[in-house]
């Protein structure tokens, strides 16, 4: 197990999180990042977006198997002088479980290599429900790979320039303290004690097979958690909070409460009381179509009160976390004491 911080990490995530308006809404602990996004120049912006979120996942993974020392210049740096094919590659999933469980390497190989009959495959089985995927693979493989790299470069160069660079010694700063924290966590709970302190909203399986993982503390994602394998190494992106000061129980026990003001997350948690269930058991015990209930997911979750079992990208059954609830209590008893 390694705890390794890199603002090249933070670069691909704030990419993810904050240069589209409505994950940008959700950041809480990073306005001055949010505030940079906000001024973005147009065709920086038009960049990233036409890539799409997964690529930026995928590609921490490569990352760390590219870079010794993961920051923003380095990964620019490795970008530029890099294989565009294999780049593309890693940026469409070649390398990640929850893409090659659904659609063969080969397949996703010939896709990239133009073959149109595997494009049509990749499309038709490659998470088909998910217009931003399907909106990137639209995209990644009508363009060639050097295309996709200028462009991946380009966006990424430009955010860098705009604003990332501006912020990178204070993201550096806050992702190392942070990473002190996760180490101490791993000597005194292992592995899997650590992970539920660090990304309450996620319950990690070990799978077989991965010899590595990695994990990175990042300002960007905050709240929330991203985790992508390549060969086998899983990375696992956490969010990085000010754990344990009075200031940081007031925040969560906002944010608590924050999760709990709606009554169909009550219904929610109340069906899960009494087990784990997928999102469309969810659904359709509480009546109402998924589409609508994946907000609500995600607020639970995000707050650490539902854990969703995953593996790599991939999602399974959704559980009440042990001890939510308790923490709750705890900390209004304690902020009204």
């Amino acid at each position: 197990m390694l705890v390794q911080p890199g603002t090249g990490y933070d670069l691909l995530l704030s990419a993810v999180r904050l240069l589209e308006p409505r994950s940008r809404a959700r950041v809480t602990r990073a306005p001055d990042l949010a505030q940079a996004a906000s001024q973005l120049p147009p065709d920086v912006g038009d960049a990233i977006r036409a890539i799409g979120r997964e690529p930026f996942i995928s590609l921490l993974g490569w990352a760390h198997a590219t870079l010794e020392t993961p920051s923003a210049k380095a990964l620019l740096d490795a970008i530029a002088r890099s294989d565009p094919a294999e780049l593309r590659l890693a940026a469409l999933g070649y390398h990640r479980v929850a893409m090659t469980s659904v659609t063969p390497a080969a397949t996703i190989r010939a896709a990239a290599d133009g073959d149109a009959e595997a494009i049509r495959e990749m499309r038709r089985s490659s998470y088909p429900r998910l217009k931003h995927w399907q909106a990137t693979l639209a995209h990644v493989l009508a363009i060639d790979p050097p295309a996709f790299r200028d462009e991946l470069l380009a966006g990424l160069r430009g955010w860098y320039r705009a604003g990332f660079g501006d912020l990178e010694a204070g993201i550096r700063a806050r992702a190392s303290a942070d990473a002190d924290v996760a180490r101490r966590l791993l000597d005194e709970r292992g592995l899997l004690g650590a992970i539920e302190q660090l990304a309450p909203g996620m319950t990690f399986a070990h799978e077989f097979g991965q010899d590595t993982i990695v994990l990175v503390p990042s300002v960007a994602i905050t709240p929330g958690w991203a985790l992508t394998d390549y060969g086998r190494t899983l990375v696992i992106a956490y969010p990085v909070m000010d754990r344990d000061t009075p200031a940081a129980q007031v925040e969560r026990l906002a944010q608590l409460a924050d999760a709990l003001g709606d009554p169909i997350r009550i219904r929610a948690i109340r069906e899960l009381r009494a087990g784990a269930r997928t999102t469309s058991d969810l659904a359709r015990r509480l009546g109402v179509p998924r589409t609508s209930l994946q907000h609500h997911l995600s607020v639970l979750i995000e707050a650490g009160i539902v854990a969703m079992a995953v593996d790599d990208a991939s999602t399974g059954r959704l559980a009440l976390r042990a001890g939510a609830l308790d923490e709750l209590a705890r900390l209004a008893t304690g902020v009204t004491a």
